[in-house]
């Protein structure tokens, strides 16, 4: 092969691998805005004291809704960047909530032994079903979901979800 041709040949598969990997960004991190399910907002789940809270408390801002378990080891290991974002973002307009799929005892246990301040809601199995409407086929855990102030998914992970990620969530919002 001469030299001009490979050239060629290693510019174009260097061009495809470059696409390729800034299509798979934008993907990863694209905006989905979509409607969530419908009624989604006038959902009510016992906090940690048993008291009744509709999720629609938090339409109007920015929220990021987690659905995580006390046995859960990645959910537990990203707690700690849930509530530091709930700190550094809540002047922001942004509200961290967390959907257990757990019973409160061991959500209470938890929220203690972790200092934890962000609402804690009791969804049980049920919560389970929740994530499945919005997006997790599987029902896996952990999952996250961020609405924008209409209600509408803007973006979702399954997983350990890293602070970076979650970051540039909130910092590339785009305007309400």
């Amino acid at each position: 092969m001469n030299e001009t041709r490979r050239r060629w040949l290693l510019t174009g598969a260097g061009t495809a691998a470059l696409t390729a990997g800034a299509g798979a960004a934008w993907l990863r991190l694209r905006t989905v805005a979509s409607e969530p399910p419908p009624g989604f907002f006038e959902r009510t789940f016992d906090d940690l004291h048993g008291k009744p809270q509709t999720l629609s408390q938090w339409r109007g801002q920015w929220l990021v809704l987690n659905f995580w378990a006390t046995w859960c080891a990645p959910c537990v290991e990203e707690m700690p960047t849930l509530q530091q974002v709930a700190h550094d973002y809540g002047r922001r307009g942004v509200a961290v909530v967390g959907i257990g799929i757990d019973n409160a005892p061991a959500m209470r246990r938890f929220r203690d032994e972790f200092n934890l301040d962000i609402p804690l809601l009791v969804a049980g199995a049920s919560g389970t079903d929740l994530a499945r409407e919005l997006g997790n086929p599987s029902g896996a855990l952990p999952y996250t979901v961020l609405f924008d102030p209409r209600g509408r998914v803007r973006q979702t992970h399954l997983g350990l979800i890293k602070p970076d990620l979650l970051k540039s969530w909130l910092d590339s919002r785009p305007p309400d």
